[in-house]
C-alpha cells in the first residue's frame, strides 16, 4: 500500500474510529478514490447543519433504516446506532427506524438489524468503539419502563 493510501486510512480512522475492508481495498486500489469517498461521506453525514433539512440525529436514523433495508454490514449499523444515540436518539427510535425498513425490505432485514442491536447492547459489537452512550440509553430505557405511573383516583360520582 502506498503512503497516500495509509494517509487516507488514517483520516478515516480518525473520523470513524476504525476502518472497514472497503476502505482497505480502496486505499490499496486508488487512494484518490478513498479520499473522495471519505470526503463525500463526511460531508453528507457530518456536514454543517446550515441549509440542511435533517438534523444529525435524523440523518443517522435514516441511515439505520437504509442499512436495514439493504441488509448492510453490521459494522455500519453499529456505527450508525452509536452516533444516533450520541445525537440524542432513543433505543425506541433506533428500533423503529429499522422496523420501518421491514415494510419494503421484509422482516428478515429487520431481524438482521435486531441481531446487531442485541450484540451492541451486550457490548459484543464487531467494531471497537466507545459504547458508553449505548449503556446510558439502556439505563434510561430501563428507568422509563420500571417507573410506575400513579394510579388515577376514582371519583365518587363515577358509576
Amino acid at each position: 500500500m502506498s503512503p497516500e493510501g495509509k494517509k487516507e486510512l488514517d483520516k478515516i480512522r480518525k473520523v470513524r474510529g476504525y476502518t472497514l475492508p472497503v476502505h482497505d481495498t480502496l486505499a490499496d486500489l486508488n487512494p484518490e478514490f478513498l479520499r473522495r469517498y471519505g470526503d463525500l461521506a463526511s460531508h453528507v453525514l457530518f456536514g454543517p447543519a446550515e441549509g440542511r433539512a435533517l438534523d444529525l440525529k435524523t440523518r443517522f436514523l435514516v441511515l439505520i433504516g437504509v442499512t436495514t433495508a439493504v441488509k448492510g454490514d453490521p459494522e455500519g449499523m453499529e456505527w450508525s446506532v452509536v452516533r444516533a444515540l450520541k445525537a440524542g436518539a432513543t433505543w425506541d427510535e433506533v428500533r423503529e427506524a429499522a422496523f420501518m425498513a421491514a415494510l419494503p425490505a421484509g422482516i428478515p432485514a429487520f431481524e438482521k438489524a435486531c441481531l446487531t442491536f442485541n450484540l451492541l447492547e451486550k457490548n459484543m459489537g464487531m467494531v471497537p468503539q466507545d459504547v458508553s452512550v449505548v449503556k446510558a440509553a439502556q439505563k434510561s430505557k430501563t428507568a422509563k419502563t420500571t417507573t410506575k405511573k400513579p394510579t388515577p383516583k376514582k371519583s365518587a360520582s363515577a358509576h
